[in-house]
């Protein structure tokens, strides 16, 4: 019944508490017997009616869990219809009833000897109707106080099990499509690693072929710390600017060995934008697409400048060439894995809060522009910069 009801009592404190609200009342009764004795000349109390208020104690506190069934099986506040309501009232009107005249025909077993023997008067039939139609009205009261204070008190903690369910499962729900998402970055990350791999292996075969073994060897050994960067931060999706400027760097010196003189890199990073959070490696296919279809084929004077600011609650981040623009890219459809895979990653990041914009003016150049919500994280980047300093030792 107690798992049934959803209250949170023990079967011991459930006779607890049935035994003080029966004593509650029956103090009160036996209290106005009490003033009544003292209040009426030549009356006298007897010890059978002390007997009678114990009898009826016990009474109703053994029939408590007859009375809390009932008020399960004939519940007030499921009840929809007036009609239904009334019913359930009528019933636990007939069900108060027979509790109360069983009551008063035990007592009359128990009770009615030593009453006739203690104040030399039987106990008939008929005193017993008399006693049963004056003070049921107190019996039933009391009944149904029990009843609506159970039938209030299940209603009230399952309705706060059922919110505290809901929290979990929104809890639940959100740790999932945050587990989702982190694993959906990790793919897309997974995915663009051997992405500018390729790419570059590709470009040291293209070396070799030239036999220009020294800038080779020399490409391997900068892809070689590249990788080491990358590989110690693997299980983390978001890195502060700083590091990801480190990882830029680190991939833009590949470059450099590929071009040698023609290409020139300018870092214009502001200081309260260095610890913002983005997305591991989210600019090195900006910066590819940037060499790729930009700066590729210029034969001198080649710039990549790449800034970063933070403007209020937002950090901006700018990839510029001075290629040759509209010439090679009008607009982002069509974009390769490495673009493509950028909108991916800020879209599983961070939703419509992060806008990536080309701008190409007439005449060549491309800006390619990234404003990320800007989330901070000083033990992240603590942790990644000793990550980095143990891998190198």
């Amino acid at each position: 019944m107690l798992q049934t009801s959803g209250l949170p009592l023990t079967v011991r404190q459930f006779w607890w508490y049935s035994f003080f609200y029966w004593s509650f009342f029956s103090l009160i009764w036996y209290g106005q017997a009490i003033m009544v004795w003292l209040l009426t000349p030549n009356a006298r109390l007897y010890f059978t009616d002390t007997l009678y208020w114990l009898i009826e104690l016990l009474y109703w506190w053994g029939a408590t869990p007859l009375v809390i069934f009932c008020a399960q099986r004939f519940s007030l506040l499921k009840t929809q219809r007036a009609s239904r309501f009334v019913t359930q009232v009528l019933t636990h009107l007939l069900i108060a009833a027979v509790l109360y005249g069983v009551e008063l025909v035990v007592e009359h077993l128990l009770l009615g000897a030593a009453i006739a023997h203690e104040q030399g008067k039987a106990i008939t039939v008929r005193r017993v109707m008399t006693v049963f139609f004056l003070s049921f009205g107190n019996a039933f009261a009391q009944y149904m106080l029990l009843v609506v204070c159970y039938n209030v008190l299940t209603h009230v903690y399952q309705l706060q099990s059922l919110k505290q369910q809901h929290l979990q499962a929104e809890l639940v729900n959100e740790q999932l499509k945050s587990q989702l998402a982190n694993a959906q970055l990790q793919a897309l990350k997974m995915q663009l690693n051997p992405h500018f791999l390729f790419n570059t292996l590709h470009t040291v075969v293209s070396l070799m072929l030239r036999n220009q073994t020294r800038r080779a060897a020399l490409m391997v050994t900068t892809l070689s710390d590249l990788l080491r960067s990358v590989l110690v931060r693997q299980q983390a999706n978001f890195i502060s600017v700083r590091d990801e400027m480190t990882l830029t760097r680190q991939y833009l010196s590949i470059q450099q060995i590929r071009f040698e003189d023609r290409l020139m890199v300018d870092y214009e990073i502001a200081p309260e934008a260095e610890e913002c959070l983005l997305p591991q490696l989210i600019l090195q296919p900006i910066v590819e697409n940037a060499i790729t279809h930009g700066i590729a084929d210029l034969t001198e004077g080649a710039l990549i400048r790449i800034t970063a600011q933070r403007l209020g609650e937002t950090v901006v981040i700018q990839v510029f060439d001075n290629g040759l623009g509209q010439e090679q890219l009008h607009d982002t459809s069509g974009m390769g894995l490495g673009l493509s895979n950028t909108l991916s990653r800020l879209e599983k990041a961070y939703g419509e809060q992060a806008t990536m914009q080309f701008d190409q003016p007439p005449g060549g150049t491309t800006t390619v522009s990234l404003r990320i919500p800007c989330q901070c994280s000083l033990l992240t980047s603590t942790v990644s910069h000793e990550s980095v300093s143990h891998a190198h030792h």
